[in-house]
């Protein structure tokens, strides 16, 4: 299930908020997790469960890069802000039992809107592989 909320945040320029869930399997184990997911302005918030015990954390985009650029456009120059983003994230979750996961998501968006999906990784501190897919 996915919710998109629309916000208007006017010192962002960020128009939408998502949550969602993200789908997980431990690798081996067949046992599913599942994942909660909200869009954030410059990331996003992952909870979970795995065996009673509770994770959250944040994922933040791996490969964003910024800039400053110069445009030309009817004979005058301006100066923008250039940013790019190759859709992975990392993720850290910390468990409230003392647990941690860390996570590798590679949204199917490059601009890293999450509720079009991706794939991913998460490793748990006890050595336990979840395949996740949204």
């Amino acid at each position: 299930m996915r919710l998109c909320v629309v916000l208007f945040a006017a010192m962002s320029g960020i128009v939408a908020g998502c949550s969602g869930t993200m789908q997980g399997v431990v690798r081996g184990e067949g046992t599913p997790v599942q994942f909660q997911y909200e869009q954030g302005v410059d990331r996003d918030f992952y909870r979970t469960s795995i065996d009673g015990e509770s994770f959250s954390g944040q994922a933040v985009n791996a490969g964003a890069t910024s800039g400053v650029g110069t445009v030309f456009a009817n004979g005058a120059t301006g100066t923008v802000l250039v940013t790019s983003s190759s859709g992975n994230f990392v993720a850290v979750l910390m468990g409230d039992r003392g647990s941690t996961m860390r996570c590798q998501m590679n949204y199917a968006d490059s601009s890293g809107f999450t509720s079009m999906g991706g794939v991913g990784i998460c490793q748990h501190s006890d050595g336990r592989v979840i395949d996740v897919t949204w």
